[in-house]
């Protein structure tokens, strides 16, 4: 008795209250595991399930956080009193199970066709390092996701957390995993991502850095001109007008080009016009078109050489 009432003192206050704390958690558990068991045994109550589902969602992260402040404070009796892989097992199956349960006896639709399922969610995953991809990213997330009204906000700030990594996730994982931390998450992307000078200080930049063509290869020109394509038609639908640059643009894409490429293109141009972007891109194109049809014959002489058979078959006076 005597060594019960010396360990409880030895206790500081900090160790009690998360005791307490992480207590309650356990609590919580098992009204949960309690809940479940009713939901099984009689009927359905969709609406307290989701909310049971959001309060888990919460004691978890709340007990992850209870946990690790109190092994901060506390290594041995951390270790001693809580079995934190216990808990997040527990808690992971009574989710499990209750979602299952809205998924198995989900009632049946006037019309008579099954309740709505997510569409295989086919999201670009964004990390942060290219802001041209947050529009992209923000548009599919919105038609797949947030304009679904069946999910619950905590169930939406579940996926927008899965489709983040990197710099975005770090802004808003330290919100509490709550429904009212949906619509805070969304404005915090936008305010850091939704920028539209950086959008197109990047589209620019891409022009920019594009690498120096060494080798005029088919493959090169044509990746050149797509890319630079792709750049210009954004900017455009960000209220720019690329299709004024091209005194600008010509002189930086023509230092992308390998030399032979460089002087083609300025042999074949009539020197009293102007020349417009457009006619370079199509003079790249039309280059490349003539490469493949080169390899090609190139490779069906070889092919024929191969095979053993005469380069010319034609008679001598069929010139």
């Amino acid at each position: 008795m005597v060594n019960e009432e010396t360990k409880s003192a030895t206790i500081s206050p900090d160790e009690r209250r998360l005791k307490a704390q992480i207590a309650q958690c356990k609590g919580s558990l098992t009204k949960a595991e309690n809940f479940l068991r009713n939901q099984q045994e009689g009927s359905l109550d969709k609406e307290a399930i989701n909310t049971r589902l959001q309060q888990l969602a919460g004691v978890l992260v709340s007990h992850k956080e209870l946990s690790l402040q109190l092994h901060l404070l506390n290594e041995e009796s951390a270790d001693t009193d809580f079995n934190n892989d216990d808990f997040e097992d527990r808690c992971l199956a009574i989710t499990a199970n209750l979602r299952k349960l809205l998924h198995t006896q989900e009632p049946v639709a006037c019309g008579g066709s099954s309740a709505i399922k997510l569409p295989d969610m086919d999201i670009p995953v964004f990390d942060g390092k290219d802001f041209t991809k947050y529009n992209t990213f923000i548009e599919l997330f919105s038609a797949i996701i947030d304009s679904n009204t069946r999910l619950a906000p905590i169930q939406k700030l579940f996926y927008l957390r899965k489709f983040l990594k990197g710099e975005p996730l770090s802004l808003i994982e330290g919100l509490p995993i709550t429904g009212d931390s949906y619509p805070k998450s969304l404005e915090l992307l936008g305010n850091r991502y939704d920028n539209k000078f950086l959008v197109i200080t990047n589209h620019v930049q891409a022009l920019l850095d594009f690498p120096t063509i060494s080798k005029g290869a088919s493959s090169n020109l044509r990746e050149l001109v797509s890319n630079s394509r792709q750049h210009l038609a954004a900017l455009e639908t960000l209220g720019e007008s690329p299709k004024h640059w091209d005194m600008l643009l010509l002189p930086i894409l023509l230092r992308k080009v390998d030399q032979y490429t460089c002087r083609a293109y300025h042999s074949e141009r009539v020197t009293k016009e102007l020349p417009t972007l457009e006619d370079f891109f199509t003079f790249l194109e039309r280059r490349a078109c003539s490469f493949e049809v080169s390899q090609q014959s190139e490779d069906g002489h070889l092919w024929a050489q191969e095979l053993q058979l005469p380069r010319n078959t034609m008679s001598a006076g069929a010139c």
